[in-house]
């Protein structure tokens, strides 16, 4: 176990998208980062280039997020970095084709989703938790210093949602499971909060991401005619779609001191979608 005393964040789904650019935004930090992913290859590429162009310790384990045992061995491997756990982001999703109607979504298709989605986002806040609850309080920092003498906590756990788990918008699989993340995580915030652990949810909107890609086609890939012409990025308020970046910096500050009252709180960050049309 290292003796360093610096702070460890675990970024599931970190290989990638917005999980790729929230360890990116940690490393900057000077965390010692844990990137746990199903893309093995990928993930220790990504850990690399962060050890190399941050300084830090970047490392890379393998979860399932479906699988209780993998959770659990990721996140003991993440605490066994410093002998705590100081930040979780919780960013593995997938998602169907954004054109696909409900009649054409198989019940496999569906359940596997919610494995994913749901019952991903559950297991690894539950181990997070269960890893921060054995911690002593952290003192939360301040700059400039607070006059007040702000109560320490354990941990701070940010799972990735959707606006998606806001509204009706399709997605006959993924759609439902962005709600049932978005309970996941206020319960969160009520089961642990006492111990002074936060929960809070990011709910993005459209974003270039591979796994958007792969629902969107062309449509999501920046400098394609059909990312020029989107009618959804049309409906945009700010007329494009987000970059991983944005949202990472909104992650960032959910697991900062500097969100440190927040607890349970659903953040939206989608251009003006969701509520201006």
């Amino acid at each position: 176990m290292s003796t360093t005393t610096k702070q460890v964040a675990l970024i599931v789904g970190g290989a990638s998208g917005i999980g790729e650019a929230t360890a990116r935004k940690l490393a900057s930090r000077g965390c010692v980062v844990v990137i746990a992913d199903m893309n093995e290859k990928l993930g220790k590429s990504v850990a690399e280039d962060i050890s190399r162009i941050y300084g830090v310790e970047a490392e890379f384990v393998r979860i399932d997020v479906t699988n209780e045992e993998s959770v659990k061995a990721a996140v003991d491997f993440a605490a066994s970095r410093t002998g705590r756990l100081d930040f979780a982001a919780n960013c593995a999703g997938i998602c169907e084709s954004t054109w696909e109607e409900e009649k054409s979504i198989t019940v496999e298709l569906f359940d596997r989703t919610h494995a994913v989605n749901t019952r991903g986002i559950w297991l690894c806040q539950k181990y997070e938790a269960a890893q921060m609850q054995k911690q002593d309080p952290r003192q939360i920092s301040f700059s400039p210093p607070s006059q007040h003498a702000v109560p320490g906590q354990r941990g701070a756990i940010a799972n990735v949602a959707s606006m998606a788990g806001l509204h009706a918008m399709g997605l006959a699989a993924y759609t439902p499971s962005k709600y049932a993340a978005v309970g996941v995580t206020k319960n969160g915030a009520k089961f642990y909060g006492p111990d002074g652990i936060r929960c809070n949810a990011l709910c993005p909107g459209w974003t270039m991401t591979a796994m958007t890609e792969h629902s969107m086609g062309e449509e999501a890939k920046l400098g394609t005619e059909e990312n020029e012409n989107s009618a959804v990025a049309k409906a945009i308020s700010l007329r494009r779609m987000a970059f991983a970046q944005e949202q990472a910096n909104v992650l960032g500050f959910l697991l900062s001191d500097e969100s440190s009252y927040m607890n349970g709180s659903v953040v939206v960050v989608d251009g003006g979608y969701h509520d201006i049309r």
